[in-house]
Parts: C-alpha cells; sequence; structure tokens
C-alpha cells in the first residue's frame, strides 16, 4: 500500500513518463524506417523488501488487415492479462490517427486508483523525422468520468481521486 495517495499519484507519473519517453523514441524511429508501432504495455510489480520494482514491457501484436483493434477488443485483452499477472500499475501507449493526423495516446492505471491520460498530435515528414505537437490539454491529465482502456484491468477496484 502507498504511504499516501499523493505519493502513489508521483510514482504513477513517474513510471508513465519514462515508458511515454521510451514509446515516442519508438515511434520516431518506425516512421523513419515507414513501418508501424504496434500498441505496447508495461506492468509494474512492486514487491515488499525489493528497492525497484519489476517492469515488462509486451506489445500487443495486430493482424495483418486489421488496421487497428477496438477499444473494447483492445481492453478485453488487457483486463485477461491482467487477471493473471495481477500487476500493480499498468501503462498503455499506441498511435492512433484522428481527423488532423496521427496522435500518440497513453493510459497510466494503478491497483490503488491513480488514473491518468495523455494525448499528444505529432507530424512526419521531411528531415526532421516526427514532430511532436503540444500534449492535449498540458500533457498528464485526470480523465474524470471517461472510462479509459485501462480501467477494465482493474475492475472492481476502488478509484481514489486523481489530478
Amino acid at each position: 500500500m502507498p504511504r499516501s495517495r499523493i505519493h502513489q499519484m508521483e510514482r504513477v507519473l513517474a513510471f508513465a513518463t519514462r515508458f511515454l519517453d521510451e514509446v515516442r523514441e519508438d515511434i520516431a524511429r518506425a516512421r523513419m524506417d515507414d513501418s508501424d508501432t504496434p500498441p505496447r504495455i508495461r506492468s509494474v510489480h512492486e514487491r515488499p523488501g525489493h528497492a525497484t520494482p519489476e517492469f515488462r514491457t509486451l506489445t500487443i501484436p495486430i493482424p495483418d488487415g486489421f488496421g487497428g483493434m477496438s477499444p473494447e477488443v483492445l481492453s478485453g485483452a488487457i483486463a485477461r492479462f491482467a487477471a493473471s499477472k495481477k500487476p500493480d500499475c499498468l501503462l498503455l501507449a499506441f498511435d492512433a490517427e484522428n481527423g488532423d493526423g496521427p496522435v500518440l495516446i497513453a493510459e497510466a492505471r494503478c491497483r490503488y486508483g491513480t488514473r491518468l491520460f495523455w494525448m499528444q498530435p505529432y507530424t512526419v515528414g521531411g528531415s526532421h523525422g516526427v514532430e511532436w505537437g503540444e500534449p492535449v490539454g498540458g500533457g498528464w491529465n485526470d480523465p474524470g468520468e471517461e472510462e479509459m482502456i485501462l480501467d477494465g484491468a482493474f475492475s472492481g477496484v476502488k478509484v481514489a481521486a486523481t489530478v
């Protein structure tokens, strides 16, 4: 159990920020190679008595011809993974398309109720590779009553106040 809600939120934010930096680098590298980046999830397991958590990062394969996976299917797959592995925290990142172009979407969720959401547009092209726009809402945001993909992995867990 975390020492405080603020402490737990800060830990989740630190995990999420580090993960997001890695995903941005992977997206930039993939765009330079003209390849896709599958959705990825990182599970965090914190064990009492251990100084550092255990991290596992997995890509979520998308079958050829699918072009994407619905949020419901993705949520169900992640919930099944979480039911078997019992993570303390999950981080999800994927790129998608909206009316203005590509956007990086990320979520962070922990068993103690912290819920965070990130959206950041980007453009691809030119000699610079990927140009990152300003994150929507200025960065990590509280999703409020909006359902997140990761919520299904922690169903039955009481949600505490966040950001």
